[in-house]
């Protein structure tokens, strides 16, 4: 029986999934994910980030800047 707990975010990319105009400056919400086991959960943290902001392979706001630690902080309370 696995009971592995994992945490992570991930921005919501809405609308257009081709890409074919990436847009930096556009705004996405940030998506958490629970998984426990084999059980799914996902929830919003109602946090928006610009896409330029967002590390993909670390889900986290990148930088030192003010809106990306306080955006990090945002997600370590939700933890």
């Amino acid at each position: 029986m696995n009971n592995e707990l994992k945490v992570s975010f991930y921005l919501k990319r809405e609308g257009n999934t081709e890409r074919t105009e990436p847009n930096p400056d556009a705004i996405f919400p940030i998506i958490g994910k629970i998984i426990i086991g084999n059980s799914i959960a996902q929830f919003g943290s109602k946090l928006k980030i610009e896409e330029r902001l967002w590390s993909v392979k670390s889900g986290r706001a990148i930088g030192k800047s003010r809106v990306a630690v306080e955006l990090n902080r945002g997600c370590l309370k939700i933890l």
